[in-house]
């Protein structure tokens, strides 16, 4: 019986030829957001592992870019985040997706990957609603709070 997954952010991944792809999926479950990250960072190919499945190296900043967004994606936002948790995911999930916000609002990501990333935009949606929820909280001094029991 297959496992019960979260959803996530699978675009980027189809776009990679099947044995890069591999590779992109190992990383999801090897390589820890920092470490996706500084890979990126440096953006020094692990040559070898590349030869060994025989995948040309242009694509190892594809790989990490789609195993971060994938990543990223896969995280359930909840309440337990903290607002820089969120912020650092989102800045995240919308650089690895080629939209980086430094140069995109964030309604223009939104509306660029409704159709195209719709997992992403799902994710956006509920991470950044949490976002202004919180910030309107902290601004008044409450803690949130559920209104009924269908709110938890």
């Amino acid at each position: 019986m297959p496992l019960i997954e979260n959803e996530f952010e699978q675009a980027l991944l189809h776009e990679l030829p099947p044995h890069a792809r591999d590779i992109a999926l190992d990383f999801m479950g090897t390589y820890s957001l920092g470490e996706l990250l500084m890979a990126l960072q440096t953006n020094e190919p692990d040559k070898e592992l590349l030869q060994r499945k025989k995948v040309p190296s242009s694509y190892w900043e594809p790989i990490l870019k789609a195993t971060l967004l994938a990543k990223c994606t896969y995280f359930i936002p909840n309440s337990e985040f903290r607002q820089e948790e969120r912020l650092f995911l989102i800045k995240a999930a919308c650089m690895s997706a080629g939209y980086p916000l430094s140069s995109y609002r964030l309604a223009d990501v939104l509306e660029i990957t409704h159709h195209e990333m719709p997992v992403l935009n799902q994710w956006l949606k509920r991470l950044t609603a949490d976002l202004k929820e919180n910030s309107a909280l902290f601004k008044t001094g409450d803690k949130p709070k559920a209104t009924s029991d269908t709110d938890l």
